[in-house]
């Protein structure tokens, strides 16, 4: 049994070369993403025009209204949106910075020591509340 077509539909097979992958991370890791994303700004612009044809012919199949097309839609809409925002990114050749946290000098014993003292100030600042309980806490802990 073949299945029918729309005019539109079949207009719309003929017309559209869809590519038959359009790259989209498959890890949930950063890394995988990475790995699997374009590694040259020319992939990176090959990757989103494959993206934005696919997503163009899924528009012209969704018009018919079906759950199917218009669930296609969705996916390739969220590809083409990864692919733009990859492709912006090697655009701007911007650079993410890492920053680097000096070494405090404190080790072992020090740092512990540094730490103990920082809680006691803390603790120390906390004040309570003017009223009876709080001059008998005071009087009691000889402040």
């Amino acid at each position: 049994m073949t299945a029918r077509r729309t005019p539109i539909e079949a207009e719309t097979a003929e017309q559209v070369d869809t590519p038959a992958r359009v790259a989209r991370p498959t890890g949930t890791s950063i890394t995988a993403g990475r790995l699997s994303g374009p590694h040259t700004r020319a992939e990176a612009e090959e990757q989103y025009v494959a993206a934005r044809n696919a997503w163009t012919a899924a528009m012209r199949l969704a018009s018919s209204g079906r759950a199917a097309d218009l669930a296609s839609l969705a996916i390739t809409q969220e590809a083409y949106e990864a692919a733009a925002a990859e492709r912006d990114r090697w655009i701007s050749g911007e650079r993410v910075a890492i920053p680097i946290q000096p070494d405090t000098g404190q080790h072992g014993v020090d740092a512990a020591v540094g730490q103990e003292l920082a809680w006691r100030r803390v603790r120390a600042s906390e004040s309570k509340a003017p009223g009876i309980l709080g001059r008998l806490a005071r009087k009691l802990r000889g402040r």
